[in-house]
This record gives structure tokens, sequence and C-alpha cells, in this order.
């Protein structure tokens, strides 16, 4: 059944034979899956179901719902019920109930019935215990946390209390990810949990999955800090020493040997203030950047620019123009793809510098490259308050000259 589900979204995306997808391809797949259900499947997760990694699992559950969800279905089970009816259906065409069987049918579906009715009873029974609750109730409900130290990775102490309002689930959970819950089995006390990146994190207190308070949680970095991802859960921290920013940002030579070691590798850089003040409803950046030294099996030679908000993100990549029907954007929770867009114009010479000024304005996002312009959008809403940006990079990358300012307030993030 899970291969239909696999063949069922090739279908819909029309991407051809998914044995000849690159990472930049599951990368979408994962990016679209997000924006369509707000919860999110990594690259190596969706490789592992489509048979692409080393490691072959049987999906999980969570994976399956998220998957059905992507592909038109409530859930998994919506899913394989669909199927099972049009299956159902064939077969009854091919061999109709003969009459001495009808009897014994007639009694499956009887029985059935009576199934259903006690279920639907229980059901409601259990709607009865857990009622959706009152803003009155939960006026005593207090959720605070502590960070333990500056930067990151940073340990985050969670403390919580929701007096005696009844329950039948309790935890916490970070933004939009349904993975990254933490149970609670306590109606009040203390738990934490360590993040390993940067950036802004809605944090959420769930009762019977009721969000009953929220907490902006902002995890900046100290200056400049720097990693080299492997992959989703395994990365090298840059040392001091490997880390330069003077008058231009750049990492030693050695860092390629770690981008080199694995061949989805990439370099990670970023400065989130402690506090951010830049107003995204009207703000300016400007920046030049160049890839001195792709890595040794980087093809498209992408980089990535995002503007870390209190809300959300402006994300943007570049590339060698051979490869811009990839780029994927993400502004403010919307996707704009280079498979439907006309993204050209982010298609560059990397090893050279490339100057990069992004405006937004009167709700209108716009981007220059070089001095010219080559992207223009309209969007509703902010991204909050900036607190910085962050860098990935296919290879050894540098960054000379990095200003964000708004009507007010001008950021000098490399001196």
């Amino acid at each position: 059944m899970k291969n239909q589900l696999v063949e069922q979204i090739e279908a819909q995306l029309n991407w051809g034979d998914s044995t000849t997808w690159t990472n930049k391809d599951f990368q979408e797949l994962s990016e679209r899956i997000f924006s369509r259900t707000r919860k999110q499947l990594s690259v190596t997760t969706l490789k592992r179901v489509w048979g692409r990694a080393e490691s072959i699992a049987n999906p999980s559950a969570a994976t399956l719902d998220i998957l059905s969800e992507f592909a038109g279905y409530s859930s998994w089970r919506q899913f394989c019920q669909s199927k099972e009816a049009n299956l159902s259906g064939n077969a009854r065409q091919q061999n109709p109930v003969k009459p001495a069987r009808r009897y014994k049918v007639i009694g499956w579906l009887v029985g059935l019935a009576v199934l259903g009715v006690i279920l639907y009873a229980f059901v409601e029974d259990a709607r009865e215990e857990s009622p959706k609750l009152s803003s009155a109730s939960l006026d005593h409900v207090e959720f605070s946390f502590q960070k333990v130290t500056a930067g990151y990775p940073n340990t985050v102490i969670f403390r919580y209390d929701i007096g005696d309002i009844p329950y039948d689930s309790l935890a916490i959970q970070q933004s939009w990810d349904t993975r990254k819950r933490i149970p609670l089995t306590q109606p009040q006390g203390l738990v934490t949990t360590t993040y390993y990146y940067p950036g802004y994190f809605l944090t959420k207190l769930l009762v019977n999955d009721q969000v009953v308070r929220e907490e902006d949680l902002y995890i900046p970095t100290r200056g400049w800090q720097g990693l080299v991802l492997e992959n989703e859960d395994e990365f090298v921290y840059l040392k001091p020493e490997q880390l330069f920013c003077d008058s231009t940002l750049r990492v030693a030579q050695d860092v390629l040997f770690h981008l080199n070691e694995h061949p989805s590798s990439l370099l990670y850089l970023a400065n989130l203030t402690d506090k951010p003040l830049i107003n995204s409803a009207h703000f300016s950046l400007e920046t030049e950047f160049r890839l001195q030294q792709p890595a040794g099996r980087s093809i498209c030679q992408n980089v990535r620019l995002t503007l870390t908000g209190t809300k959300d993100v402006f994300g943007f990549q570049f590339s060698i123009p051979g490869c811009v029907g990839d780029l994927m954007f993400v502004l403010n929770k919307e996707m704009v793809s280079g498979k439907d867009h006309d993204l050209s114009g982010f298609g560059v010479d990397l090893s050279r510098w490339t100057t990069c000024k992004i405006e937004m304005k009167d709700e209108q996002l716009s981007v220059l490259l070089n001095g010219k312009p080559v992207f223009q959008h309209l969007l509703a809403a902010d991204i909050g308050k900036i607190g910085g940006v962050q860098w990935t990079f296919e290879g050894l990358g540098e960054v000379r000259q990095l200003i964000l300012q708004d009507e007010e307030i001008t950021m000098n993030l490399i001196k």
C-alpha cells in the first residue's frame, strides 16, 4: 500500500522517474510538503521512503500520515480505506456475491453496524470527557523558559503548571513540527531540551492537543558561528580558529576536508543578534558574497541566504545558471520554486563576487544582483523583527559586506 502512495505522489508531481531524482528534488519535495501540510519530513526520511537511502526502514505512521495528507487525504488510514474500497468495488464487479453467501455478508454488515454504534458511543463519551477548554479555565496556566547559556548549542529549561485542568494528553511542541513534541506526564514540572541550531521557535504548551500558552523562543549566536552540516542529524562545529571575520567573513582551508567527506555537506554560517531590531516591513540588506572554492562533488554550487525574523524567514538561493530550475525560495511561509517561476536572474558565476541588495517597501519585496533587478514579489505580511542572517554554501563561502537597515537602525554585521 505504501508503494501505491508513493506512485500517486510521483504522478501528482510529474517529475519523471524517481530513480533520477536528485538531492535537490527531495529538498523541494520536503518544502512542498511543509507548504501544503505545515508538517516537516526531512530529505533523509523521504529518501528512505523512496528507497534512495543507504539505510532503508519501514516509514512510521506519522510519516505515512503526512505523505497521505500531501496526496490529498486526511490520513494514512483514509488513503488505505480509499484504495481498499476501489479494490472491493472491482472485486464485486468481477465476482458477484452468490445467493448462498449473501446471508453471511448481511450478517457481517449487521455486526459491523452494531460495532459502529458502540464505537460512536465510545467516541462521544471521550469527547464529553475532554471538552474544549474555556478561556476562564486557562487563566492560571503557567509556562516559562530559561536559556542555560548564550549562543548555540543551548539547553532550555521549561517550567509549566496547568493547575487542576483535567487532561488526557500534555506536551510541549517546538514551532510547527509535531515530531518535536516533548510528552509530559505531570500537571506541573520541569523539562529540558537542547537546541543545536540558532533561530526562532514558537514554543507551545498543549493540553489535549489544544494550545494553551505560546512563547517566542529565540536562540541567538555568539557573533558569527559556523558548522559543517553532514546531514540532518550530524554536524561538526567550527572551532574559533577556523572562522575569521575582519573585513571579510571566511573559514579556514581545512574546512574543505570536512565538506568533501560527505557528498551532501554544507558550510553553515550564522549571525543572529541577541535582540532583533530591524523592521522587516520596511528594510534593506546589502551584501557581497562568493564561493571561493566549491566542494568536490558540488555541481550546482548552491548558496542560500536566509533572513531570520521573529515570525518567519525570507530565504533565497543562488546557483550556476544551469541549475536555476532547482532553486527554491521561502518567503514567509510561501514557496517560490524555479520549476514554475523564472528565477534565471539568480544564476550567477559564484566564483566571482556577487553584490546583492534585498528591499522590502510597501509590501513589495525586491532583489537586485550586481545592480540589476532580478525579482519582485508582493507580500501581505512581514516576518517581524529581523535578528540577523544565516548562510549555507556548497563549499568554502566568503562574505565581505553585510548591512541591514530600516528607517531608524543600521546594523553592520561584518566590520
